[in-house]
């Protein structure tokens, strides 16, 4: 019997109860593969009530009593704040949500979990609560003892691995250097060949500056750093290209082009993917020794509790986390 996919609740004043279980309910997931949510076990009964959701909790000890459950889906007990103001910046909610994913990790490493799904935390609250971590990713990978990890973005005709994620635009320039570049690109098609299916891929690296620095007019970086890691690849025998001009490379990608592509800093990434699929992006963590996705979103207090919450996003995640995972 395999493990269960485990579902972090996020923030408990946020939307990562909410859009969980009515992405359990239009996914029929636990009727096919176990789920376990990680959380508050009365907030997530309370979730399921107010927003009427179909799926059945069940309380459990752990991600194995979780793993024979068939038409149900498990909630073990994380506990969570005394008091929940829902849609506000809270400390202790902030400290809650990092210890749903501490729970997480720790289950994916004993191979307990299958996959860890992970719903929205708000990083001003987890900083309230004394932790400095700028995301998800960062978290996962120390706690993993990661070296080698990337965020990459899928979502519509993309496939997007950021050379630089939760940084200011001014140290974001500092990561593009060779070393960084090598290891981006190498786990990108692993990840590729090994989730995706994809035999032979074609890697399309972007450039920093405008027009890829048009020939060192704009800038440099192309010809003293990128030039050089996609020659190295290429020495591989692998088929990466680039530095590509950023204003059109990513009108190639979506008509098939490549496979997938490095970006130098995070926006450069992720404008493509709100554009093209804003309610359906995907955040998977690269490098980790577990299947992590999570949904392109945040924790949204502007709409918390009110209902109207979009699940798309994460049932995308919960979907990529179970093929992935086969």
């Amino acid at each position: 019997m395999r493990g269960p996919i485990a579902i972090t609740m996020g923030d408990p004043a946020g939307i990562g109860a909410e859009v969980a279980l009515k992405a359990l309910d239009r996914s029929r997931l636990s009727r096919r593969t176990p789920v376990l949510l990680l959380g508050d076990a009365l907030l997530w009964a309370a979730a399921a009530k107010r927003f009427k959701t179909r799926t059945r909790l069940v309380p459990v000890s752990g991600a194995c009593e979780a793993a024979s459950l068939v038409t149900a889906v498990g909630v073990m007990d994380l506990g969570g704040p005394w008091k929940v103001r829902v849609g506000k910046v809270d400390a202790a909610c902030g400290a809650a949500a990092v210890r749903y994913i501490l729970a997480g990790v720790r289950l994916a490493l004993k191979k307990q979990v299958r996959a860890l799904v992970t719903a929205p935390i708000h990083k001003e609250a987890v900083h309230k609560a004394g932790y400095k971590f700028p995301g998800h990713t960062e978290m996962l990978s120390e706690w993993s003892r990661t070296k080698d990890y990337a965020m990459m973005m899928a979502g519509g005709p993309f496939k997007i691995t950021l050379l630089s994620i939760h940084v200011p635009l001014r140290a974001a320039l500092k990561d593009v250097n060779g070393p960084n570049l090598d290891r981006k690109i190498a786990l990108t098609r692993k990840a590729l060949m090994g989730w995706f299916g994809v035999k032979k891929p074609r890697l399309a690296v972007a450039g920093l500056n405008p027009h890829a620095g048009e020939g060192g007019a704009f800038g440099n970086e192309e010809i003293r750093v990128i030039a050089p890691a996609v020659k190295r690849a290429r020495a591989l025998g692998w088929d990466v290209t680039g530095p590509h001009p950023p204003d059109t490379l990513f009108h190639r990608v979506s008509r098939g082009e490549f496979d997938a592509v490095v970006a130098m800093y995070h926006d450069q990434g992720l404008i493509p993917i709100k554009l093209a699929a804003f309610e359906k992006g995907v955040n998977l963590t690269l490098g980790l020794p577990f299947v992590r996705t999570s949904p392109d979103h945040g924790t949204a207090f502007d709409i918390a509790g009110g209902g109207t919450a979009d699940p798309s996003s994460m049932l995308e995640a919960l979907l990529l986390a179970e093929r992935l995972s086969l």
